[in-house]
């Protein structure tokens, strides 16, 4: 499937979680792309990231799902964990 920038809406949420090791850095990507939110989860941390401007920075609280604050993030990554893939 090709993305058509011109038709297909870019996304309002971009999830990253990346536990093995690091990736490439994509928030200068996701700038450029005007991804207004970011969540990311690196196998021990959780941010939240708003896009102001041209730069990421962390805040407590979703934008784009207000009922998720890094605090609600982390309990369902835990909760995850202690279930299970099949679950």
């Amino acid at each position: 499937m090709k993305i058509d920038l011109a038709i297909d809406p870019l996304p309002d949420l971009d999830i990253e979680i990346d536990v093995s090791s690091p990736s490439l850095p994509r928030l200068p990507i996701c700038a450029v792309l005007d991804v207004p939110e970011i969540w990311q989860f690196d196998g021990e941390s959780v941010q939240l990231l708003k896009l102001v401007a041209t730069e990421y920075v962390a805040q407590n609280q979703s934008q784009v799902l207000p009922m998720v604050t890094v605090e609600v993030f982390k309990r369902f990554l835990t909760q995850a964990q202690e279930m299970g893939e099949t679950s």
